[in-house]
């Protein structure tokens, strides 16, 4: 694991943290597949500036209640 996805790792967990209420169910969903993200994993998705930006405004979108 290198350092700059540990960073990003950190920041989107804390995120979704925010957004599902616990820990555990947002390291649920960093793992799983999610038909909003073209059925990818948000862990796959740490590496690039264009990625992170998909995921949080993904993060927003299911804290607004359009995705489940």
């Amino acid at each position: 694991m290198t350092e700059n996805f540990a960073v990003q790792y950190a920041k989107v967990l804390a995120r979704a943290t925010q957004v599902f209420g616990s820990r555990e169910a947002a390291e649920r969903w960093m793992e799983a597949r999610a038909l909003g993200l073209e059925r990818r994993r948000p862990i796959d998705m740490l590496s690039s500036a264009e990625d992170l930006e998909v995921l949080e405004t993904f993060l927003g979108r299911i804290e607004y209640g359009v995705y489940h």
